[in-house]
């Protein structure tokens, strides 16, 4: 190729680049001045009356930030496809960001900085439960480094001035550190490895890793030709074993002390009737903890592991019942319908959460509690549907339509949420009439 044209095809892929960056950065402003206003349109003063049944005044934001309306990060949520916890933070940034960094926020919708950094600093500063003032003091010292120096030293900088602009948060914080002590897991995109993060004190962490080692270092010696990165991975997953673990921190090996565990499975017709894995079309169960499995990652999976499986039948139908309270039969025959919350765009799982009666229980009546009549809803969102903010219908066992308090409409499905936004009145109709024909 000419070198000359060679080049100016690199200059026009470099010109592209920076207009979508430009248009990410113009993109991202867009955003926050949007969520502003909405918070703006949502603010309550301290005037404000309210009924404790109804909507809350809350502070998302730290100290100075603007009150806004407990239910304004559902709005949000479900127009943006984020979870509520993720609008939520979102809104409680943009506040913070505003009111507590007056500089900083000219620099991130001014494309200078971009937001996910602002962010950044934003939080640390929260995290220090700084006051308003000591937060904007911060703010006007740095103000002449937005988008000038790199990221990672401006926000060196700013724990600097963080302890001198306020030492006792500093220590307090320090003294705290022990009390956010966790360790968690959570699945990946694949079901055969999952992830395991956790913060501890310094010394049991040193005591895990010299754990670790040995038992990693064992496994090597009794002919595991793994690579130490993996052999490290095997040797906390022991750790989950005691017996074991104690048996290879000894020398030895001993399988017999693998642990038992239960997965609810759900199974396709296939895969009960065994369908030929060759096939394009192999069957595959979806587990609640570990997702979409096919027949020879079971036997990978649980082959040599003691699991209790439970095949689940998927029904949805189960009789009704006039009481409030509901069967353990029908929570788990919903739970197993629906899978996830039935608000718009979430992911939690159905089985942690309440039951909610999507036309309120009327004592008296007959038939309330009853799948078609069910679904599952975290506690926010199910009390801005008691205060009418955002209203519902079940139209069928599982299909859920909601219409939020500026008109938005959703339909939400096992199968995900559909924005009805774009759709046409006929359609929005046609698509009711199917869904409210019996089946």
């Amino acid at each position: 190729m000419n070198e000359g044209l060679a080049k100016d095809r690199a200059a026009s892929a470099v010109d592209r680049l920076r207009g979508a960056a430009e248009l990410r950065r113009l993109a991202d402003g867009e955003e926050l001045h949007a969520v502003f206003e909405l918070a703006v349109a949502h603010e309550w003063t301290t005037d404000d009356e309210f009924d404790v049944v109804g909507e809350r005044p809350v502070r998302l934001g730290a100290d100075g930030t603007r009150r806004v309306g407990e239910f304004l990060p559902l709005e949000i949520a479900a127009a943006t496809g984020r979870s509520v916890t993720a609008a939520t933070w979102l809104v409680r940034d943009v506040l913070n960001l505003h009111a507590r960094h007056p500089y900083l926020w000219n620099a991130v919708t001014s494309g200078s900085v971009a937001t996910y950094r602002g962010f950044q600093l934003v939080q640390l500063c929260a995290t220090y439960d700084l006051t308003l003032d000591q937060a904007l003091r911060v703010d006007d010292r740095l103000k002449g480094k937005y988008g000038r120096i790199a990221w990672p030293r401006l926000m060196r900088l700013a724990r600097g001035l963080i302890a001198q602009v306020a030492p006792d948060k500093v220590e307090e914080a320090t003294r705290k550190a022990r009390s956010t002590r966790f360790a968690n897991t959570a699945p990946t995109g694949d079901p055969a490895v999952s992830e395991v993060w956790a913060r501890v004190d310094t010394t049991d962490a040193q005591q895990l890793e010299a754990t670790i080692r040995a038992i990693a270092t064992t496994l090597g010696r009794l002919g595991d030709a793994d690579p130490l990165d993996l052999r490290r991975a095997k040797a906390l997953g022991i750790l989950a074993t005691p017996a074991r673990a104690q048996a290879l921190l000894g020398g030895a090996d001993d399988e017999r002390h693998l642990p038992r565990t239960t997965v609810y499975l759900h199974l396709s017709p296939d895969m009960i009737t065994g369908t030929d894995d060759s096939s394009p079309d192999s069957p595959v169960a979806r587990s609640e903890t570990l997702g979409p499995v096919t027949k020879a990652q079971l036997a990978e999976l649980f082959g040599t592991h003691r699991v209790t499986i439970t095949p689940v039948l998927h029904a949805g139908t189960d009789e009704a019942v006039d009481n409030y309270e509901i069967p353990r039969r029908i929570r788990e025959s919903v739970v197993l319908r629906d899978g996830c919350e039935v608000f718009p765009h979430s992911s939690r799982p159905a089985r942690k959460l309440d039951l909610d009666h999507t036309v309120p229980f009327v004592p008296g009546a007959v038939g309330q509690t009853r799948p078609d009549n069910l679904g599952p809803l975290t506690r926010r969102v199910h009390r801005a549907k008691t205060a009418g903010r955002w209203r519902l219908q079940q139209p069928r066992s599982g299909v859920f339509w909601w219409r939020s308090p500026t008109g938005q409409q959703y339909r939400v499905t096992p199968r995900g949420t559909d924005d009805l936004q774009d759709w046409s009145q006929g359609e929005r109709v046609l698509t009711w009439l199917v869904d409210s024909r019996p089946r």
